[in-house]
């Protein structure tokens, strides 16, 4: 049994999807790269880039000298003009974080530790590379106790 015709178009679909592909991981890791040196000029000691708790994920785990919080930070990217980039960290993306916390907590390392939740919103020129970024600090409140 003979298949449809081999159409040439079939061949640039694929690469161009697997470009677009490495071009958005690309850009991620750069706006992750951008946020955790701005946190660090900033005071921030990163303790750890792409926290996998199953099959959650925090972006960048934080805390601060002299103060008792662990803090998790999301980073959004988008390109320039695009819509706000911290507006993409919904209801369903906090609760995942808050998730994530939590399971956090329970490691004998963290115990007693206080979570905060920061956002970092990246916006990316053509080039996929970091244009301006804005840090918000307690971006939201999960009440854990």
């Amino acid at each position: 049994m003979q298949g449809p015709p081999h159409n040439g178009a079939m061949n640039t679909k694929r690469p161009l999807t697997q470009e677009k592909t490495a071009a958005r991981i690309s850009s991620g890791q750069n706006a992750e790269s951008a946020a955790a040196d701005m946190l660090q000029a900033k005071g921030y000691n990163i303790i750890k880039r792409n926290v996998r708790l199953g099959h959650l994920e925090i972006d960048l785990l934080a805390t601060l000298p002299n103060t008792n919080l662990l803090i998790v930070i999301e980073v959004k990217a988008r390109r320039v003009g695009a819509h706000a980039p911290e507006l993409r960290v919904d209801w369903r993306k906090q609760r995942h974080l808050t998730l994530a916390a939590q399971l956090l907590l329970s490691r004998r390392m963290f115990r007693g530790k206080q979570i905060q939740f920061d956002v970092i919103a990246v916006e990316m020129d053509q080039l996929q590379k970091p244009h301006s970024l804005r840090h918000i600090p307690r971006a939201f409140d999960a009440n854990m106790k």
